[in-house]
């Protein structure tokens, strides 16, 4: 039996997919090598959002060709989907596989290392849906589990390289994605975190036509299921009736919205081919801080968009500032080939742009400290997680806060957790009601 060993980079779509490669080979009879040991085969789950992961990426691949130099390497992901010649010249590289030959992954397997590369990337949308994925049943040692929703991309925001390397959005059917978050519960996972490129299209392209409430709403019905999170939702694609379903308590929706904002500036904003405005932003901001107690409210920033002046950063900055968020992700801009941004003029200096990115970090952690303090004295509920920080049980907040537990709990229990102080990255709470982990019901496919 051959053993196989997987790194993943990028986003929670990526991580999913990788556990569904890993199931199904492992449902062919191959063994996952465990982290740190030597294996037959490697898989590299790569990603190409930025220069950065690109970077991240080729790292991987040569960690894999130096594990074990008689290895089969296999490539795949969205920096494979989008970069493969410059992939298969990278020494070691056996095969590089396109997005779309995830869900065929074994086929790939039994190539003899000395016949490659092998390049096999198609467009991706040569796959039209998602039916036929193949559904996970467990999501290797977390007590979270992703369920992938939707695929693919039909903003066309001008920077970014991800619908070319995705292709155009696509969603997975109502009793489809139930059926995946059933056997998850069946194996006991308490919460789902949905995931896709673009979630707000979610529904658009099936027949009958639906909508991210509804999924949501049939997704939280399931038997055994705590809670559902979202990932991110872009704000144009924030409904009323979105906002009042994740406030209402009944609906086992985490009170956690990640909102991606890029720019505070209005003329950034269109240059970006994001279509809303700065003040449509904050005022929809406003309002989920304002209907949903102690929310958890992220976003994401991208510096040094080109025609990004020290005025329109301050327009960023402030604007940011003066918002209820809680957390944010910085990224600074990357030109990607083939975007209509690759070919803008406006350059922001590499120095300029750690600068702002910086300044920008620095504010993220003082809003996410000042929001972590205002939890002080309050409940929380959170699920155990199996890992440890300083010997202290770790839990995760539905309002997404990392929480050091002291007292008596086990992975996967759900526990009412009263916070007692504010820790370097969380906070501190006991244990004031606990539901034990569940046991696994018995399923079947």
């Amino acid at each position: 039996m051959k053993s196989v060993a997987y790194s993943t980079v990028g986003c929670k779509l990526n991580q999913f997919e990788t556990e569904q490669m890993r199931e199904a080979l492992e449902a062919s009879g191959y063994v996952s090598s465990g982290r740190g040991a030597a294996a037959d085969v490697y898989i590299i789950n790569t990603c190409t959002v930025t220069h950065k992961s690109d970077y991240r990426s080729r790292q991987a691949i040569r960690r894999a060709v130096k594990a074990n130099p008689d290895a089969l390497i296999i490539v795949t992901g969205c920096y494979a989907q989008r970069r493969a010649q410059d992939i298969a010249a990278i020494p070691g590289v056996d095969v590089v596989v396109g997005n779309a030959g995830k869900a065929h992954i074994a086929d790939y397997l039994d190539r003899p290392k000395q016949d490659g590369p092998l390049i096999d990337v198609s467009e991706p949308d040569s796959r039209t849906d998602l039916c036929g994925e193949r559904h996970i049943t467990k999501f290797g040692s977390y007590t979270r589990a992703f369920v992938k929703i939707q695929d693919g991309c039909d903003q066309a925001c001008s920077y970014c390289a991800v619908p070319s390397a995705r292709g155009r959005s696509r969603s997975k059917p109502p009793a489809v994605v139930r059926r995946e978050v059933e056997i998850l519960a069946a194996r006991g996972y308490r919460e789902v975190v949905l995931t896709g490129v673009h979630l707000g299209r979610y529904g658009k392209d099936l027949e009958p036509r639906t909508g991210l409430v509804p999924l949501l709403e049939e997704t939280a019905s399931v038997e055994g299921l705590d809670r559902v999170r979202l990932s991110s939702v872009e704000p144009t694609d924030f409904t009323d009736d979105l906002i009042e379903l994740i406030a209402d308590p009944a609906a086992k929706i985490c009170p956690h919205v990640h909102v991606p904002l890029q720019s505070g500036d209005d003329e950034v904003l269109r240059a970006m081919g994001r279509h809303y405005t700065r003040d449509a932003y904050a005022g929809l901001i406003v309002e989920i801080a304002r209907r949903i107690p102690d929310c958890a409210i992220g976003l994401d920033v991208m510096v040094g968009f080109p025609g990004e002046d020290e005025r329109a950063f301050r327009n960023s900055f402030d604007l940011i500032q003066s918002l209820p968020v809680t957390y944010l992700h910085c990224f600074s801009f990357s030109r990607r080939p083939g975007t209509r941004a690759f070919h803008l003029d406006g350059t922001v200096e590499p120095e300029e742009k750690k600068r702002r990115s910086r300044a920008l970090r620095d504010l993220g952690a003082r809003k996410n400290e000042d929001f972590r303090k205002s939890l002080v004295g309050k409940d929380l509920e959170a699920l155990v997680l199996s890992s440890r920080c300083g010997g202290l049980p770790v839990a995760l907040s539905g309002n997404y806060v990392r929480c050091l537990i002291h007292g008596a709990v086990r992975p996967n229990d759900l526990i009412t957790a009263r916070v007692g102080g504010v820790s370097e990255s969380g906070v501190y709470a006991e244990p004031i009601a606990v539901r034990p982990a569940c046991a696994r019901r018995p399923f079947s496919f």
